[in-house]
């Protein structure tokens, strides 16, 4: 957990099968607004939230928080960003990785649910923010270089094209 943020209580539900860490900051912290790069004093809390995270000796484990707001005096009042999930995710980034992984050594959506207790709407909503994140990290690049040739098969019975991608003077 990252600073300013600690572990304010951890709760065991034997009966949900869960373990709930409630996650908090100090009183009179200022939060870093990253649109004006501005430090401000917290505002106020949204109601709690909640969400999913990597599970500890199968316990779902939960992070609980409620999510401070600072009141920039340019764009009104927001909510802070947390470390540990996206905007508008149920699910922290370390599961949403572990997610993935599972996804990719199961092969199949409906087994990656099974081993991860998630639902089918779920697991797609991960698979969409991953792929969203993808594409935020690739970068546009020009390919250098593209040759086409078209090859003849039995002499005019079968044609193939063939794609040459690279440097072509060497």
């Amino acid at each position: 957990m990252k600073s300013p943020w600690t572990v304010s209580d951890v709760q065991l539900d034997h009966d949900q099968s869960e373990i709930r860490i409630k996650v908090d900051h100090a009183r009179g912290t200022k939060f870093c607004w990253p649109e004006c790069q501005s430090e401000l004093a917290c505002h106020d809390h949204t109601d709690e939230r909640r969400w999913r995270h990597l599970d500890s000796c199968q316990f779902k484990t939960i992070l609980v928080a409620r999510i401070p707001r600072v009141k920039c005096p340019t764009h009104g009042v927001k909510n802070v960003d947390v470390p540990w999930a996206e905007k508008h995710s149920r699910f922290t980034i370390m599961f949403e990785w572990f997610s993935i992984d599972v996804l990719l050594a199961t092969q199949t959506v409906k087994g990656a649910m099974s081993i991860l207790g998630t639902r089918w709407d779920q697991t797609w909503n991960i698979i969409a923010q991953a792929v969203r994140r993808g594409k935020t990290r690739k970068r546009i690049t020009l390919m250098p270089c593209l040759g086409l040739d078209e090859k003849a098969f039995k002499k005019g019975h079968s044609q193939g094209d063939c794609a040459i991608l690279g440097n072509l003077r060497s």
